[in-house]
């Protein structure tokens, strides 16, 4: 199992590959821009970023519980599992392979949230043929939110019974003043970084760890707006305290300035919070 740079996680899984942009947080695709850098000369893009489903790689969650144990594991950094190029049953085997590995806990991020609630619900969705009343603990739902205009995903997500909703507010490209927290227990927020990045208002960052705060929603700032060139510089990570911090299902709110706490996993009891990065890193 390969490490992966994405701070909110220790793995990704990648049975899937390949995209379709759909709002403005995809202009700067970091995926598609690996796949333009390696072409079909990776065999991680055999058809360039065109939408690929990959079944070997369903075997892996087990492989990985067998050898690594309890990981927290982001599911297609390289694609969104619920664009309409993959088929139900592509997706039901991709679920089956988390379900059948509760070790883990799996971070299922998507920008189309309407199409993930229509596979999950309803008496012929994924819950009613598995003979499930919610999705399993270890499933976390997830949408992206990038401005003010997309918030109505979170209605879309928030309809799914699920232990753990979350937001990734990255790239935040601006204030999100009619965001509703309700049913959400973990944001995450970040700039935008790379080349031709576009600047985020600490402030926009300021107003949702507030709000966060006040309704008791775990919050993790990931980093400020910059280029990859910038933020390469890391501190020397000292470990400056710990103190135990639940899932984020309990409703627990942390990352008090001027360090930034990171939450590690329901299998953990204690958090390391450490000064992460200089400049304009990961500092609030």
């Amino acid at each position: 199992m390969k490490g992966t740079r994405i701070r909110r996680a220790e793995h990704t899984y990648k049975p899937v590959t390949g995209c379709h942009k759909i709002s403005e947080g995809c202009d700067h695709c970091y995926a598609e821009t690996l796949t333009t850098r390696f072409g079909d000369s990776s065999p991680s893009f055999p058809h360039g970023f065109e939408p690929t489903f990959k079944p070997k790689k369903l075997t892996d969650p087990a492989k990985w519980a067998r050898s690594t144990g309890p990981a927290r594991i982001f599911v297609n950094s390289l694609s969104d599992l619920h664009i309409e190029d993959f088929t139900d049953e592509q997706r039901d085997a991709i679920y089956d392979s988390m379900l059948d590995t509760p070790v883990h806990d799996y971070l299922v991020l998507t920008k189309r949230p309407q199409w993930m609630a229509r596979y999950f619900n309803g008496p012929s969705g994924f819950l009613a043929r598995r003979g499930l009343d919610a999705a399993p603990a270890n499933l976390w739902l997830g949408c992206s939110i990038e401005l003010d205009k997309y918030t109505f995903r979170t209605k879309h997500l928030t309809s799914i019974p699920a232990t753990v909703h979350f937001l990734s507010c990255e790239p935040l490209l601006g204030p999100l003043p009619s965001l509703n927290l309700d049913g959400i227990q973990w944001v995450i927020a970040g700039g935008e970084s790379g080349p031709g990045y576009r600047p985020m208002d600490h402030d926009w960052a300021r107003d949702l760890r507030d709000r966060c705060a006040a309704a008791e929603v775990a919050y993790y700032f990931k980093q400020s707006a910059a280029p990859r060139t910038e933020m390469g510089m890391e501190l020397d990570g000292q470990l400056i305290e710990e103190y135990p911090l639940e899932h984020p299902a309990d409703r627990i709110a942390h990352g008090n300035p001027p360090v930034i706490g990171r939450w590690v996993g329901r299998h953990s009891t204690s958090v390391p919070v450490s000064v992460a990065r200089a400049g304009q890193g990961r500092l609030l």
